[in-house]
């Protein structure tokens, strides 16, 4: 026979409710046809009221104590059976110890053997009603576990679902950053590319800059030269005169190609000039190499401002002022 309470942590725990006791008591009315007397729950009890035959009943069976009942119901046994529905026995005659009372006969056999039987027939009774609640319960649990195979399911299919909802987003976002990256280094190829192009504009600035600069200072020399030659002349220096002429007219070509190389620069092609015109620059206009140093300073001037419109302008001024000196040669 199991005991009543377990020790737990060194506390005392009870085994028995009392919804539990209630339905024991119910249960043992069932089996027996009677409900429980607090003799039958207790084994001592029962030997000294000389009634060692329900002894073997409560040993058969799974039944709480007569203490245990007590406990839960005021200490009262009765009120037990009271409030599982049933009326209390009263506890009978005592048996003297060591005497046998005798059995009456029912229908030739005796008392005991009747009781027995009527015993076995509660017993059978009862284990027909308690598989009748086992097939119920079997069945709910059936159709629990269906129910819990449908959901199942469901879950499963909601997470097989999302595993392809987050395949197919890791895959779009996938794409999304690797086009991303083909733009960012599309972007920054294209940002070396005009790095570059910026370096070279500017050393092409700094280069025309130096060969303007440089056309001014021979435009500036040629003029002194042209003041010295004018002075020789003056003073009826013709040999000297003429020299300085030549060694004008010898700067005043360099200048001239050096402005040929400084439109080549500016333009960025060279090409030849048509007979037209080569014909407008010849057309009308003082020349010399005066008017040619004039003419490199304003392109000077044209260069550093930075308007491309006089820039052009005064090239062909340059041009025009070389071809009709090189003409009166």
């Amino acid at each position: 026979m199991p005991p009543s309470a377990s020790t737990a942590g060194g506390r005392r725990q009870a085994r028995w409710s009392r919804e539990s006791i209630i339905e024991k008591i119910q249960d043992w009315a069932e089996l027996h046809g009677e409900p429980p007397t607090s003799a039958d729950w207790n084994p001592s009890l029962a030997r000294w009221r000389a009634q060692e035959w329900r002894i073997p009943r409560y040993r058969d069976g799974d039944w709480p104590s007569t203490n245990a009942v007590k406990r839960w119901f005021g200490g009262s046994f009765d009120a037990a059976v009271l409030c599982a529905g049933l009326t209390p026995r009263a506890p009978g005659p005592k048996r003297l110890a060591g005497s046998v009372a005798p059995a009456p006969r029912v229908d030739g056999e005796p008392a005991e053997v009747a009781a027995r039987l009527r015993t076995a027939e509660a017993r059978a009774a009862h284990a027909e009603r308690r598989a009748e609640r086992a097939e119920g319960r079997l069945d709910e649990l059936r159709r629990r576990a269906r129910r819990a195979t449908e959901q199942a399911g469901r879950a499963r299919r909601a997470r097989d679902r999302l595993r392809d909802e987050e395949s197919a987003s890791a895959r779009r976002v996938e794409s999304i950053s690797a086009e991303a990256e083909a733009r960012v280094r599309a972007a920054l190829d294209q940002a070396e590319a005009a790095a570059r192009d910026a370096i070279d504009a500017r050393r092409v600035a700094r280069a025309a800059q130096g060969a303007a600069a440089a056309a001014d200072a021979r435009a500036e020399a040629a003029l002194r030269l042209e003041a010295a030659a004018r002075e020789e002349l003056g003073r009826g220096k013709a040999d000297a005169a003429w020299r300085a002429v030549r060694a004008a007219e010898a700067r005043a070509q360099s200048a001239e190609a050096r402005s040929r190389e400084l439109a080549e620069l500016v333009c960025g092609e060279r090409r030849e000039l048509t007979a037209a015109e080569l014909a407008a620059l010849r057309a009308g206009g003082p020349s010399g190499p005066t008017v040619l140093a004039a003419r490199l300073r304003g392109l000077a001037r044209a260069r550093a401002s930075g308007d491309r419109s006089a820039l052009a302008r005064a090239l062909g001024e340059v041009a025009s002022a070389a071809v009709r000196w090189r003409d009166s040669l």
